[in-house]
């Protein structure tokens, strides 16, 4: 057959065989495994992202006292990302506090690459202890902004910083804050 074709017919045939060579999927080079692995989402990941904070109260007793800060352990707070399409509980994971009121959410791999994760999430206090003294300030759609602490061989850590919610009836500009009591001594 090739040589009833010709020299323009065999160029033909191996650009054919070629572009179906090209054509096939990964499927069929690489086991599922293997595929799983150069995805990222094998035994061994590829990156890991975290996001960490505290979670923690501010009360204050009497105007000119003391502002008290004290951590909020049994809190459920979660990262959500916006990304493209509607399911956003699939672009979210939730922690709660540990017993002095940190947390660390461990994204799922299929966020690792949002492009400005730092601007496309945020953290939320979901619930509080139910004896906490304090509430989420602002409502409970509250968010707070992440930051980029760390950078590291395929590991990014994010934080979220201390998270400083309220009692409803305090008024922190009325109380004395520590920060500003340890500056004059």
């Amino acid at each position: 057959m090739v040589q009833q074709l010709g020299w323009a017919g065999s160029l033909l045939l191996v650009l054919l065989l070629l572009g179906a060579a090209a054509a096939r999927p990964m499927e069929l080079y690489f086991s599922a495994a293997e595929l799983a692995r150069i995805a990222g989402y094998g035994e061994e990941p590829v990156s890991s992202v975290s996001v960490s904070g505290q979670v923690a109260c501010e009360l204050c007793l009497r105007p000119g006292s003391d502002l008290l800060t004290f951590e909020l352990p049994g809190s459920k707070v979660a990262v959500t990302c916006a990304t493209e399409g509607p399911n956003t509980v699939a672009n979210s994971a939730s922690a709660t506090t540990d017993e002095y009121g940190n947390f660390t959410i461990e994204l799922p791999s299929w966020l690792h690459a949002t492009p400005s994760l730092e601007n496309a999430c945020s953290v939320r206090v979901l619930e509080l202890p139910p004896d906490s003294p304090c509430g989420v300030s602002g409502g409970r759609g509250s968010s707070y902004g992440l930051r980029l602490s760390s950078s590291e061989d395929g590991a990014r850590a994010y934080t979220a910083g201390v998270i400083r919610l309220q009692h409803d009836d305090t008024r922190s500009g009325k109380c004395v804050k520590e920060q500003s009591r340890s500056g004059g001594r």
